[in-house]
């Protein structure tokens, strides 16, 4: 269901009215916290994609947009599944399988390519909107560690009045007509702020060197099948959707929840905190019970390496065997 609909509800049951701005804001404002806790905790039927991308090893790459957590990865032609790390494995002992078929999570940033001409910035959009959009650009200038503007887009192209080495934040103050575009005096493309969103955001990650070159020697290497979750988009418009099938009643009863916690309701938010967890887990229950999931039981490297040292015990008996010492 739809925005408006989820606001219907939820303002039914809660006494807010979101034909009246003031009271709508209000609903937004839970409706968006709300979704945000729903999607944290789980990964509903619905909110998970699966899309194949050209990576080529030995880089850092930033993935589009729409692409949330990652939840597995695999080459598309051998089927041969990745590994994903965060940042910390790398600095412990015997990292050397960090650099094999393996992702290593960098966080979040608000580039889609790194800089390299540090210089003023360029705001472009395909338009200029009534009333115009505001875009704000955060970052670090030859004078000062952090710098913010606020740049008025009234016209297709307008220029920071700072020099950025590097930007922190990239955003505007709403949902407007077109995507906003972020680039470098020579046109090249910095991060994009897509119009439905409020705030430039990207995934990071660090792709290994092994097994693949820097760049593609065949026309099968390098496609990557990678399985994530959809993102979840600020919600506020009448025909957004929350990116998960038939969630929209336990949203309203989260909603319900923070609105009660608000209130001082202990008891009620209480109540309405389990009553979403719980149509959640039934919903999560009902939609898989025809799925058929397999367990991948592998042997463990450790048991290889046990029997590689027998193997070596044994000849080293049998060489000595019969000698005197």
């Amino acid at each position: 269901m739809s925005v408006k609909h989820i606001l219907k509800l939820a303002g039914d049951k809660i006494g807010l009215d979101p034909t009246y701005d003031d009271q709508r804001v209000q609903l937004v404002r839970f409706l968006n916290e709300a979704a945000q806790e729903l999607y944290n905790q789980a990964d509903m039927t619905g909110s998970l994609m699966e899309q194949v991308f050209k990576v080529n090893g030995d880089q850092t790459i930033s993935l589009p947009n729409y692409v949330g957590p990652i939840r597995g990865m695999r080459e598309f032609a051998s089927m041969m599944a990745w590994h994903l790390n965060r940042m910390r494995p790398r600095y412990n002992q015997f990292n050397w399988k960090d650099m094999w078929r393996n992702y290593r999570e960098l966080g979040k940033r608000t580039l889609q390519q790194s800089v390299t001409n540090q210089s003023k910035g360029v705001i472009v959009v395909p338009s200029v909107e009534d009333p115009p959009i505001v875009v704000t650009v955060s970052g670090t200038t030859p004078q000062a560690t952090l710098v913010s503007e606020d740049l008025t887009i009234s016209a297709v192209q307008v220029q920071t009045a700072n020099v950025f080495l590097d930007y922190s934040v990239v955003k505007k103050d709403r949902q407007n007509a077109y995507d906003v575009v972020l680039q470098d005096v020579d046109g090249k493309l910095l991060t994009t702020i897509p119009n439905n969103e409020l705030v430039s955001e990207y995934q990071i990650v660090d792709v290994s060197a092994c097994p693949w070159m820097p760049q593609n020697t065949s026309v099968f290497d390098n496609w990557m099948e990678i399985l994530y979750k959809r993102k979840l988009p600020y919600l506020e418009n009448d025909d957004d959707e929350f990116p998960a099938f038939d969630c929209d009643y336990i949203v309203v009863n989260k909603m319900c929840q923070l609105w009660a916690e608000e209130q001082g309701k202990v008891d009620i938010a209480t109540a309405f905190d389990a009553k979403a967890s719980r149509s959640l887990g039934r919903l999560q229950e009902n939609q898989g019970r025809a799925n058929e999931d397999e367990v991948s039981l592998v042997q463990h490297p450790h048991d290889t390496m046990l029997k590689r040292i027998g193997t070596g015990l044994r000849r080293r008996y049998n060489l000595y065997a019969g000698r005197k010492f």
